[in-house]
């Protein structure tokens, strides 16, 4: 619903662009929804309000200097993993975008102080994704573009796992050193580059052929 966040990093080192509250990321419609907030949650600019979870978007920019996207979101396949012990498993290729994607466990509901983005962000560790045990993920990237295929397939992945695990057949899993050389072929920047420009052109599809009037995208 209107729970879910994703922020930008300021590029004059000001704090991060963050969407603001109230509102569902399907309705994200300008940069008029993304007020500016400072690394100790100050709203510096924009019209409407800050998200509680800030922290989640701050100490993540703060641990990792590389990352230029933070998102929050709590999709459902990847939710029910969250709360699952074990690795997530390599039924397909989803599974190998990724390298690992670490578990976070708190006591809290929700990520509204600095010490737990922070503990966030160290589980985090140098990965791109990292589910929150029983509430949702968090996942990042390099680029916007980057940042969209991670919370893309990590969605995908889950829902493979989810529904692979009912399965009683008898499967088999490739080993370490194949899922490296997977995600070695497969974890590119051209890879990046075309999911990115065919969710762009599902996109325009969809507001080419939405209802007159219709502008925010809910689903």
């Amino acid at each position: 619903m209107s729970l879910g966040h994703v922020s930008l990093r300021d590029p004059n080192g000001r704090g991060f662009w963050m969407k603001r509250n109230r509102i569902g990321l399907g309705e994200v419609l300008s940069s008029a929804d993304f007020v500016l907030v400072d690394f100790d949650g100050n709203k510096l600019e924009g019209d409407g309000g800050r998200h509680s979870e800030w922290p989640i978007h701050s100490e993540i920019f703060r641990l990792r200097p590389d990352v230029q996207v933070v998102a929050h979101t709590h999709p459902l396949h990847a939710s029910i993993l969250s709360a699952m012990e074990g690795a997530l498993q390599p039924f397909t290729l989803d599974a190998d975008y990724f390298d690992e994607i670490p578990r976070h466990t708190d006591d809290v509901a929700l990520i509204t102080r600095k010490e737990e983005g922070e503990a966030l962000a160290r589980s985090l560790g140098s990965s791109f994704a990292v589910l929150m045990a029983n509430h949702g993920v968090s996942f990042c990237g390099t680029s916007i573009e980057h940042a969209i295929i991670i919370g893309v397939f990590l969605e995908r992945a889950a829902r493979i796992h989810v529904l692979g695990n009912k399965s009683a057949a008898a499967t088999t899993m490739p080993n370490p050193a194949v899922r490296a050389r997977r995600n070695a072929q497969i974890m590119t920047p051209v890879h990046v580059e075309h999911s990115w420009n065919y969710f762009a052109r599902k996109l325009e599809w969809f507001m080419a052929t939405r209802a007159p009037g219709q502008r925010a995208l809910f689903v």
